[in-house]
């Protein structure tokens, strides 16, 4: 409810553009991260591990860490705009995060395990990196739409320029990959340990290097290739959406050792 509270707010201030209703909503998102973090420290200290260790679980933790590293940019840029898109996505992971929710499921020993779950929380700050790269690229497309269209509506009217959006999009995809080259390597190092070469086999595995490898031809193209604009955009958009794929797909269906990307 917090959530969709702010969200409504940041709709509003976005719509008026008042500096007063981008405030209140400052103050309502402050409120709603720092109820986030109480419930991720509670849950901590009456289970004993960090939630990490299910779908449901991982996506409330993923929220939090991408909505507190949004809400540090935003602080930074004082720049409110990527929060419009932001919010709504917050509200539909957590309700995905409600509906996979099973209170019976099992918990395997390794996941409780805090080297293991230093692996997970990479791969989340790496995710929720992609996740800004993607609002950044989405609102550079319906940007230079309007520009090419010379219809200049409310995009034009209300956003920063496109090279603000594109260094956004690529200084998130580089923290990213460093996140997400961190994670694989700690997984593929603990997952091994346990289950041996059959992790090898795994279809989550496999998921995750190709969304890695995605990312890699983003920041490599850049440099080697000068990748810029559109084309830069409409990679860092493939390769979240292969990563929701993943995610919601892959890991919910087909993973046969614990149920995250």
């Amino acid at each position: 409810m917090l959530y969709a509270a702010t969200a409504v707010i940041y709709r509003r201030a976005f719509k008026s553009r008042q500096r007063e209703t981008y405030r209140l909503g400052r103050q309502m998102f402050s409120g709603t991260l720092l109820a986030h973090l109480a419930f991720i420290v509670y849950f901590t200290v009456i289970f004993g591990r960090v939630p990490i260790a299910s779908v449901s679980e991982t996506f409330g933790t993923f929220v939090f860490l991408t909505a507190a590293t949004y809400w540090v940019l935003e602080s930074w840029l004082q720049e409110f705009s990527m929060g419009v898109l932001l919010l709504p996505i917050f509200l539909i992971l957590l309700a995905i995060g409600n509906l996979t929710f099973r209170g019976d499921e099992a918990i395997a020993p390794i996941l409780k395990d805090v080297k293991f779950g230093a692996h997970v929380i990479a791969m989340l700050l790496g995710y929720g990196a992609f996740l800004l790269s993607f609002i950044a690229s989405l609102l550079h497309q319906l940007l230079i739409r309007e520009i090419r269209q010379h219809q200049l509506g409310v995009f034009y009217s209300r956003l920063p320029s496109l090279p603000f959006f594109e260094k956004i999009s690529n200084s998130a995809i580089d923290i990213g990959l460093v996140f997400a080259t961190i994670g694989m390597g700690l997984g593929i190092y603990f997952a091994s340990k346990v289950w041996g070469n059959s992790v090898f086999g795994e279809p989550k595995l496999f998921s995750a290097a190709l969304t890695w490898v995605i990312y890699c031809v983003h920041a490599i193209g850049r440099r080697a290739f000068n990748f810029s604009g559109q084309r830069a955009a409409n990679i860092a958009l493939a390769g979240f959406g292969w990563l929701m794929f993943s995610y919601l797909i892959i890991s919910m269906l087909f993973t046969k050792i614990h149920y995250f990307a």
